[in-house]
């Protein structure tokens, strides 16, 4: 089922993809080990949930509209927004946690964070 809430907007400024995507997905499978030694599996019916890991370095006079974009917008996260991936699509994703900012210099600085996406959210 595709998600009908809420969705913060991204500023037109940070339309572009992220430059570090590691993605994973949770694991759906409970496996059991038997005092006989057989191992049984049994599938959750939970949906799959996605994760990411992200990261893109910016122009230092972006960093108030980064800063808006999560604190405002996504009201610190507890709200989804769209995210461009590295595969092009524009998708539903929320911030698992605050945004690390790291400054290279003067100008420019790096902003981390994690994202997740529920199943059913994109589709």
């Amino acid at each position: 089922m595709a998600y009908t809430g809420d969705i913060a907007d991204r500023p037109e400024t940070l339309d572009g993809c992220w430059q570090t995507w590691t993605e994973s997905q949770t694991d759906n499978i409970v496996k059991s080990s038997m005092d006989s030694g057989v191992v049984k599996t049994r599938r959750r019916f939970t949906g799959i949930q996605r994760k990411a890991q992200v990261s893109v370095t910016l122009s230092a006079d972006l960093y108030q509209d980064f800063q808006d974009w999560y604190n405002v917008y996504q009201r610190q996260g507890s709200i989804p927004t769209t995210v461009k991936t590295p595969y092009g699509e524009s998708e539903i994703w929320m911030f698992i946690a605050p945004p690390v900012y790291e400054w290279i210099d003067a100008n420019m600085f790096k902003v981390s964070t994690e994202l997740y996406a529920q199943a059913g959210w994109n589709d």
